[in-house]
């Protein structure tokens, strides 16, 4: 009984922590959406980078579809070789890899972008960094864009 007391009490704590650290990444975000939207084009930087946020759990959902294609196509080129199959399975593959690295440089942008800086600097400064800063992120959102209509190309025609 004890154990079961203590390894409740534990639980409990882990998801306090866990979601302490949540709505502290929540409000980290909304400080980073919020800050800088005094300069118009930080504005429009920041939409931007919130219009992809939006699409951060749509590629999460193309991850689980191709990895369930993988999954098949592995299945079928277990029970009956083809070069084919394995063809498709590598495309799946490399669409997930390239969706995780769309993700990935969403989080790199996010973790280089400051908008303290962005506060402390003269108005010329202020320019140079918010084209800096939008030039990345168009990177980031041609990666993104691509990654996800090729994924979604690839499941239609793959998705029997």
């Amino acid at each position: 009984m004890k154990t079961y007391l203590i390894l409740m009490i534990a639980a409990l704590a882990i998801m306090a922590c866990d979601s302490d650290q949540k709505s502290g990444n929540h409000l980290a975000h909304h400080e980073m959406s919020q800050a800088g939207h005094q300069h118009p084009k930080a504005k429009q930087l920041l939409d931007l980078h919130d219009s992809l946020m939006e699409k951060m759990e749509e590629i999460l959902t193309l991850k689980k579809r191709l990895k369930s294609i993988i999954n098949r196509l592995d299945s079928l080129n277990g029970i009956s070789p083809s070069p084919e199959l394995q063809k498709r399975k590598q495309q799946a593959e490399a669409l997930a890899e390239q969706l995780s690295q769309a993700d990935e440089s969403m989080m790199d942008w996010m973790h280089q972008y400051k908008t303290d800086t962005l506060e402390k600097l003269d108005a010329g400064r202020q320019d140079a960094y918010i084209a800096d800063q939008t030039a990345k992120m168009n990177l980031v959102n041609s990666q993104t864009q691509n990654a996800m209509s090729k994924s979604k190309e690839f499941i239609k025609n793959n998705n029997q």
